[in-house]
């Protein structure tokens, strides 16, 4: 029998392919359903478009664990992305930093997740997050993510590590 794939690894092509994905749907999320000339906004286009969103991240946070597990430059326990969000454990702030592995675990193993806009007022410019819930050994978990900027924070590192090759 032939082996067709082996042991395949994809580059950092599919990681970035699926950040540019996941940055668009921010901002369109952004204009779209705040800031746009589309008056009717139906309950089947913002059911298309959680799904659409929601998909778009979990596939990234599962391509993220893959490929960059697999390339073993990077260790994703301490890797840390800051300014992208904030986490909560039982209603507690516990910070605004965190490993990629922590914000790609957060996004598989979310029970819910939900897309709010933070008025300009509050932060000079509307900005929206994305909020992952879930509840781990019996707590219960708040994840508030920019999805702009974390995925930004990705590309970054994308680049540095392929310009250390």
């Amino acid at each position: 029998m032939k082996e067709i794939f082996g042991k395949h690894v994809q580059d950092f092509d599919e990681v970035r392919r699926l950040c540019l994905i996941c940055h668009g749907l921010e901002r369109t999320g952004d204009i779209l359903f705040t800031d746009s000339t589309y008056n009717n906004k139906t309950n089947c286009t913002e059911r298309v478009y959680k799904n659409l969103a929601s998909g778009a991240l979990l596939n990234l946070a599962v391509s993220m664990r893959i490929n960059l597990y697999q390339d073993g430059r990077i260790n994703l326990d301490t890797s840390k992305l800051t300014h992208c969000g904030f986490y909560y454990c039982d209603h507690e702030l516990i910070g605004q930093e965190f490993s990629l592995k922590d914000i790609c675990d957060k996004i598989i193993h979310a029970n819910t997740v939900s897309k709010e806009v933070i008025p300009q007022e509050v932060v000079g410019s509307s900005k929206s997050t994305i909020q992952f819930k879930g509840v781990h050994h019996k707590r219960s978990w708040t994840l508030d993510l920019s999805i702009e900027l974390f995925v930004e924070a990705v590309l970054n590192l994308l680049d540095e590590l392929e310009t250390s090759r």
